[in-house]
């Protein structure tokens, strides 16, 4: 592919409007615009960051209403396609509008698409985690596969911590549990205030869609989730174990060099999510998001000499968003090295090795 890769994307809501900035931050990509159905504020706030809109459906009557409200609607995503000027487009659409959206535009005008979470891995064949699976997506692209899943957050996560500990030592077993916010802060509407915990089924269907990224890497892999009543961030905690003999600094310097992981420590003040927030918030980056998993270094514990216990925080915002620009590269073949795109995402997105 010569030249930045054309870039749309599509449903401008929690996700896709940081997606939207941080492809904006490339210098091999170009922000075509951003396509949706609705008229709000978040629509408004696009189009005041200079951002050409679109309209998601082709529906004159839609379009219509958007002008009305005050938006310079530019078309249609249907236009854009139709017109060959697209080379992928973010699906950030809610949950079950992707599959629809595949169906009805992207595989009609032979477009590559990337999916979010909110989607089923079988929409796109293919998910994604940078580190453990880019060389995966490479080579369906080369086969000419157009299609890609950015996994959930809680996944992403998991993914990332799993890939530390199993590309370098040999894991048995690994369970997750996971403490989730009851819903995202924007939408206090629905679900965000509560005075429970709420179980989710046993076991979750985190550990299966992290084999759909890790496949065989873990053997005997299980999650489960309950749902709290704060809406930021996540909490996980994780129990490993291992077919060899390791060392709490075997484990500590295997999550220290892996990408987008970072610590904590209790000593430091750090003693809940409510702190890591703070300190997301003090580091300066647009809306707090930090993008890096923060892991409790001091309380990674080994235990018997080839079990370990991990502690982590979750940020559900936006863990995902540098796994967007880098399935871009690797769904269009610009960058082939995963090394190479993970570095650049990172010091695009000045994403934080080190917290404070």
């Amino acid at each position: 592919m010569n030249g930045k890769v054309k870039v749309l994307l599509n449903g401008y809501g929690v996700i896709g409007k940081r997606v939207a900035d941080a492809v904006a931050l490339q210098d091999d990509m170009e922000l075509v615009g951003v396509a949706d159905v609705v008229s709000d504020w978040r629509v408004k706030m696009a189009q005041r960051k200079g951002y050409t809109v679109y309209c998601s459906i082709s529906d004159p009557k839609r379009t219509e209403a958007m002008k009305e409200a005050g938006i310079n609607v530019a078309g249609t995503l249907e236009d854009l396609l139709r017109q060959g000027a697209v080379d992928v487009v973010i699906d950030c659409a809610p949950a079950g509008f992707g599959v629809k959206n595949k169906e009805a535009l992207y595989d009609k005008y032979g477009v590559k698409a990337i999916f979010e979470g909110g989607e089923k891995h079988e929409t796109a064949n293919l998910s994604f985690v940078a580190q453990c699976n880019y060389n995966e997506a490479l080579e369906k692209a080369e086969g000419g596969h157009r299609y890609c899943r950015i996994v959930s957050c809680n996944t992403t996560a998991a993914c990332r911590i799993f890939h530390a500990l199993y590309s370098h030592f040999k894991v048995k077993r690994a369970r997750m549990v996971l403490v989730r916010r009851a819903t995202d802060p924007v939408k206090g509407d629905t679900g965000g205030i509560m005075n429970t915990v709420v179980p989710s089924h046993l076991p979750s269907h985190h550990a299966p869609d992290v084999k759909t990224v890790i496949h065989d890497a873990i053997p005997d892999l299980y999650s489960a989730a309950v749902k709290g009543s704060h809406t930021m961030y996540h909490f996980h905690f994780y129990d490993v174990i291992f077919d060899q003999t390791i060392t709490r600094e075997d484990v500590i310097n295997a999550l220290r060099n892996e990408p987008r992981l970072t610590f904590v420590n209790s000593k430091d003040g750090v003693i809940g999510l409510a702190a890591i927030i703070e300190i997301s918030r003090d580091i300066g980056l647009p809306r707090g998001d930090i993008y890096t998993i923060p892991i409790w270094e001091d309380f990674i514990t080994v235990i018997g000499g080839n079990e370990v216990l991990i502690a982590a925080a979750c940020p559900n915002e936006n863990d995902v968003i540098p796994e967007n620009v880098d399935a871009i590269r690797a769904l269009t073949l610009i960058e082939k090295d995963a090394n190479r795109s993970i570095q650049k995402t990172n010091e695009a997105l000045k994403i934080p090795k080190v917290l404070y």
